[in-house]
């Protein structure tokens, strides 16, 4: 077996493309000045060794939200991603759609 058609090489090479996922936000009139009107943005070359936390960082940068980082949760496939993952841990590849949602703070 090459080194080419190896499984790791086919994880590092797709490592190497940037990818550029669809993401949903939910549609909150309450609060207008987060800007959620259940649009769907691309989010162009995003490199995949990032952080799901810092993916989200990125999101609400690109859509000038004011929605606090740490009320989001992401979602691909029905499942939360976890904030300290790197993105490419779930496989997510280009045109993929992630749902954000807002939850509620906790209660202290």
């Amino acid at each position: 077996m090459t080194l080419s058609t190896s499984p790791r090489s086919a994880i590092v090479k797709k490592w190497q493309h940037p990818t550029s996922p669809q993401v949903q936000m939910l549609s909150d009139p309450s609060k207008l000045e987060w800007k959620l009107q259940g649009q769907i943005v691309m989010i162009p070359d995003l490199p995949l060794n990032l952080l799901v936390s810092t993916l989200c960082n990125c999101i609400l940068q690109h859509m000038q939200s004011m929605v606090p980082a740490s009320r989001i949760w992401s979602l691909w496939l029905g499942k939360m991603l976890m904030n300290k993952k790197l993105i490419t841990a779930s496989n997510l590849e280009d045109e993929d759609m992630l749902v954000f949602s807002v939850h509620d703070p906790k209660k202290k």
